[in-house]
């Protein structure tokens, strides 16, 4: 009876706490999410600068990968990632000390003809992004997104 009392005494606090931590760790990670669809939506490179690490790369549902930051803003500067609305659902959220695995879906509606999307009409994706915390600040160090069949 002892060791049960003793062992729910240290190990409770701990789960608590834990618990606490990862609460905080998804209000704001879910908060960076509509930052970058935000950033997006306004073409506002210095913020995805912010949010994007270099090293941030993509899967993309156009069959490609760009394999940096640099490579991913090429690409929206030359109007293959221009969206008029962009709405997304983080279903599950996964921690991992100084890593979060966020997956969902998104439903876009892009600007301009891009491979697989026709200008004006609403898609969806099916996505998976990853973000990493480096000297207390939650960075995007990679994405894959794939589009759901019409």
């Amino acid at each position: 009876m002892i060791k049960i009392f003793l062992s729910t005494t240290f190990i409770f606090p701990v789960l608590i706490a834990f618990g606490q931590s990862n609460t905080k760790t998804e209000a704001e990670i879910r908060k960076l999410e509509q930052t970058v669809l935000t950033a997006l939506l306004n073409g506002d490179t210095n913020m995805l600068k912010e949010l994007w690490a270099p090293e941030f790369m993509v899967s993309s549902p156009r069959n490609d990968i760009l394999p940096n930051r640099e490579a991913v803003l090429r690409t929206q500067r030359g109007g293959g990632i221009h969206y008029s609305s962009f709405d997304k659902v983080v279903e599950q959220i996964q921690f991992r000390k100084n890593l979060v695995i966020t997956m969902g879906q998104e439903t876009f509606v892009s600007i301009n003809n891009i491979p697989g999307a026709t200008a004006g009409q609403p898609y969806k994706r099916r996505f998976t992004n990853i973000w990493v915390k480096k000297k207390g600040k939650w960075q995007q160090v990679a994405r894959q997104s794939s589009m759901i069949c019409q």
